[in-house]
């Protein structure tokens, strides 16, 4: 035998041991991050299934839903994509191989979820179709150009869900407690006014007029809930469906602030003890709270003693 032979039966025998340990590695199951970007790239997210896309892109750090309407986001909500998205396990081992598993796992594009990762480019960093689990603790996934099906060891679906109302931020209105000159409240049974007054509020309504506590339970909850003005849902241009209503609302509120600026609400009730919520007279976006809001809002004179 040759020298050249050696060398050439020597390079064959490296090669095939090569073969066989990267074989029976990629049989070894190992826990990895299913996701591969790099969450300080990523500027846009893209969230989507049949019926349904949203689009959310980081503006001078901050989040904002820009489809399919302009809007701020949740930041909790976001933020677990983040901690919890692109942070889940899976084994490298997929749970199947094959394409006629896509309509068992629900990863097809009828039935699964899209989510797409992208830096300022809108390159996509990384991209995936979220299936269906019955189980509380696990999620199908595939990447949308393989056929390899894996299985994450957490059920992110409710994280993920195309739904507009799921993402917006609730929190419509957020002010300084201590900047707040005069509340205006008409409700069905009273018309009255809340203002501070050195160390209490002043209440008036024409005929009574004390002084309130700051401990007084109503007054309290009145500051709290219009410093940090939550809402339950969302109504989007339908202000013509409820333009005779709020001529007539249940309840009008004037906040007055001691920079100079004003908010204004009215509520009128919907059904089902609901209510729409129409803030500063807009009347493209429009919002829902329920009836026990309403009643935080709706007292007397004997309230506030």
């Amino acid at each position: 035998m040759s020298k050249k032979q050696i060398i050439y039966i020597t390079i064959l025998i490296v090669l095939i041991i090569v073969f066989f340990i990267t074989k029976i590695n990629n049989n070894v199951e190992k826990r990895i991050n299913f996701f591969q970007a790099d969450s300080a790239k990523i500027r846009t997210i893209e969230i989507s299934n049949i019926k349904d896309t949203l689009k959310f892109s980081k503006k001078n750090d901050e989040w904002i839903l820009v489809y399919p309407i302009e809007n701020p986001v949740n930041k909790y909500q976001i933020e677990k994509i983040f901690t919890k998205v692109l942070q889940v396990k899976t084994s490298n081992l997929p749970i199947s191989e094959n394409e006629s598993s896509f309509d068992t796992y629900k990863v097809n594009n009828s039935q699964g979820t899209r989510i797409k990762f992208l830096d300022e480019n809108n390159n996509i960093l990384d991209e995936a179709i979220i299936g269906k689990s019955s189980s509380p603790k696990t999620t199908p996934v595939r990447r949308p150009d393989e056929n390899n099906i894996y299985q994450l060891e957490e059920n992110i679906n409710s994280m993920i869900t195309p739904n507009t109302d799921f993402w917006r931020e609730k929190i419509i209105l957020g002010i300084e407690k201590n900047n707040i000159s005069k509340i205006s409240i008409i409700c069905d049974i009273n018309a009255y006014e809340l203002a501070p007054s050195d160390s209490l509020w002043h209440y008036t309504d024409g005929k009574s007029s004390l002084g309130v506590d700051l401990n007084n339970k109503t007054l309290r909850n009145i500051i709290s809930t219009l410093s940090k003005l939550t809402v339950n849902g969302f109504v989007d241009n339908k202000f013509e469906d409820y333009k005779e209503k709020l001529s007539f609302p249940n309840l009008e509120i004037g906040i007055e602030l001691f920079d100079g600026s004003s908010h204004y609400i009215r509520i009128a009730m919907d059904k089902d003890s609901k209510y729409v919520l129409q803030f500063d007279n807009e009347e493209s976006y429009m919002y829902l709270v329920y009836n026990n809001w309403v009643e935080k809002f709706t007292k007397e004179a004997m309230d506030f003693k």
